[in-house]
């Protein structure tokens, strides 16, 4: 058969674009439920459908979420 398309996932920052698995032996997982609890257990925010990376966002002194803006 040779090579073969195959539709994968992983989780990407909303806002830097840096992969949830860009420090894993895994780059990509075969369900979306997967690559999303992968992230999450690596302490991304996962909220309304926005997934940002632990470098993307923080909590300032009154305890409100604050994110970094995307870049471009």
């Amino acid at each position: 058969m040779g090579i073969q398309k195959i539709e994968m996932y992983t989780c990407i920052c909303d806002s830097c674009g840096k992969s949830a698995d860009e420090d894993s032996d895994y780059s990509c997982w075969g369900d979306s439920s997967i690559a999303r609890d992968i992230a999450a257990n690596a302490d991304w925010l996962i909220e309304y459908g926005m997934d940002y990376c632990p470098s993307c966002y923080s909590y300032d002194d009154e305890d409100n979420l604050v994110i970094k803006k995307a870049t471009e």
